[in-house]
């Protein structure tokens, strides 16, 4: 275990029971943390809790316990416990794939577990969780018990701050491809299984695991996709947008696995277009549709860079009842968030003029660093751009299987505005 002594005056925000500690507030690290344990103790050598330890991170420690409370399997045990009796509780039926545990919403900080069917993947979005990945499986095997239980090691990567774009490469178009969802890195491919059940790591690699949302079958791509496998943090806007879509047209841009398409389809939609540049997330996105029952065409897929397609079908005075931006996160650092802002300004932009009169538009962020308040002032700025008039008729961000800290509000990183084009 390193004990990270602070400088004086920089304990506040521990007191406060907030789980990040910054580099910059350490004064002096004594030993060499080599099991991933940091203690964290003020300049009286008080000691103010015990986390993980994250050397190569700006956020050197998660706090999982506030004290002198000792990390061990027991303390991964109690949590693990806490966060499957809520999913017993909050999951709505016909729903097979959800989030298990949500890191610092479920006192877990740098811990992801996501559920699909019988299959759990557990990310370590740490260096230091990485440190525990032995224990922290047993504990996620002896209270998830799930058939089959798959890593992703991504906190090495997560923990190395990303250069910024070069001056003369500093579009939108550059930021969504070097950080997108589909366009940008992938996570690390899954780096083993939990319990041994005769496959290889290459057939697990190859995995596409079957499980329902509200009745509706979908595929996570366990192996290679983004995230854990499937952006289970939109449920409950494609619960909305399934409810409003009856005979209504919908434009999905940044589309991925095409999800939203099949809650639009299956709510009734007369057509869904699904708009990425990446061509093995749109063939995600044909098998979605063909394991639902859906006619699958050709022009309903369309592979392109969003920006460009967005400028040409505005262009081309195309109008559609209901449009989906979902982009992927444009500020990753807090240097990012004026020019995160100037480019979901310019999408928003777009998507607006190609809103019908009295059609919607479900406008997103996924970028923790740009708050509700900052997003909302963008999307309205946008409005005037564009010239077109619109109410907001709900908010709408995580399920309930994706709780946020209230010491850690930073956790509530998923913004969705749903408007409704009206004329002025």
């Amino acid at each position: 275990m390193i004990r990270l002594i602070l400088k004086p005056g920089r304990d506040e925000s521990a007191r406060r029971r907030h789980p990040w500690l910054f580099s910059g507030a350490v004064a002096e690290a004594r030993g060499d943390g080599s099991d991933g344990v940091a203690e964290v103790v003020d300049a009286r050598g008080e000691v103010l809790g015990r986390g993980s330890y994250s050397p190569d991170s700006q956020i050197v420690a998660r706090l999982w316990t506030f004290g002198e409370r000792p990390i061990d399997s027991s303390l991964f045990q109690s949590r693990f416990a806490q966060s499957r009796a809520l999913r017993e509780r909050v999951v709505p039926p016909a729903t097979t794939g959800y989030r298990l545990v949500n890191s610092e919403g479920d006192l877990c900080p740098g811990v992801l577990i996501d559920r699909y069917g019988d299959v759990a993947v557990l990310e370590l979005t740490t260096g230091g969780t990485e440190s525990w990945e032995s224990a922290l499986v047993a504990a996620a095997q002896e209270v998830f018990s799930p058939g089959r239980l798959l890593v992703r090691r991504s906190g090495s990567v997560h923990d190395r701050c990303q250069p910024p774009l070069p001056p003369e490469d500093s579009s939108f178009e550059a930021l969504a491809k070097k950080e997108g969802r589909s366009e940008g890195l992938p996570l690390p491919l899954p780096s083993g299984e939990g319990r041994g059940k005769g496959r290889s790591l290459a057939e697990a690699d190859l995995d596409l695991v079957p499980f329902l949302e509200n009745g509706l079958t979908f595929f996570a791509d366990v192996s290679s996709g983004q995230k854990t496998g499937f952006f289970l943090d939109q449920r409950q806007n494609r619960t909305r947008l399934r409810a409003l879509c009856a005979g209504k047209s919908v434009l999905n841009l940044f589309s991925y696995s095409g999800a939203f398409s099949v809650a639009a389809l299956a709510g009734g939609a007369s057509r869904a277009v699904d708009v990425d540049s990446s061509e093995s997330a749109l063939a995600l996105a044909r098998r979605h549709r063909e394991a639902n029952g859906f006619a699958v065409s050709e022009a309903d897929f369309v592979r392109a860079d969003v920006f460009e397609n967005l400028r040409r079908r505005v262009e081309a005075g195309q109008t559609w009842d209901i449009v989906i931006s979902d982009p992927p996160a444009f500020a990753k650092k807090r240097s990012d968030v004026e020019r995160a802002a100037r480019g979901y300004k310019d999408i928003n932009r777009l998507a607006m003029k190609l809103a019908a009169p009295n059609g919607f538009l479900l406008t997103c962020s996924c970028s923790g660093l740009v708050d509700a308040s900052l997003f909302q002032k963008i999307v309205f700025s946008a409005g005037l751009e564009a010239g077109r008039s619109f109410s907001m008729i709900a908010r709408q961000g995580v399920g309930e299987d994706h709780p946020v800290s209230l010491d850690c509000p930073e956790g509530e990183y998923l913004k969705g505005l749903w408007l409704k084009r009206v004329d002025s």
